[in-house]
């Protein structure tokens, strides 16, 4: 089997170049990914993901600085540089991603980044792939 490294190097990989599509096979059935401003969880996780993803910029790509390896768990930090939806180029926006790597899938994914902080993206309500709706009282109780 191979190291959780090898698996969320794999990921990077799939990102960018034709196996796009195939990134959700790197991923367990009940997956969680988080990023700012979205939360994503089971079979389809991966690839909601990259329907979020899409819209947010023309393109964007990682310079990574260095991996931290524990375990099942895989650090990767560095910057992101790509085009905004203006065309206008951005880059040393700050990111961090923590993956939880089991059985050879990735089970958790938490991504942290400065594209809203450097304006790259706008900011943007949570969205959750979760439907929980709060117990309101409304005004007659």
């Amino acid at each position: 089997m191979d190291s959780p490294r090898v698996i969320v190097e794999e990921f990077f990989d799939r990102m960018e170049d034709d196996r796009r599509n195939t990134v959700g096979d790197l991923f367990a059935e009940d997956a969680v990914i988080t990023l700012p401003g979205a939360t994503f969880e089971g079979p389809t996780a991966a690839y909601e993901f990259l329907d979020f993803l899409a819209p947010r910029y023309e393109w964007a790509a990682k310079e990574f600085d260095r991996w931290i390896e524990a375990g099942d768990t895989v650090v990767s930090i560095g910057s992101l540089y790509g085009v905004d939806n203006d065309g206008v180029e951005f880059g040393d926006v700050r990111y961090v991603d923590v993956y939880e790597v089991r059985r050879g899938l990735i089970e958790r994914l938490d991504i942290w980044n400065d594209l809203a902080a450097d304006g790259v993206v706008a900011v943007e309500p949570e969205t959750s792939t979760d439907s929980v709706e709060a117990d309101v009282p409304s005004e007659e109780e």
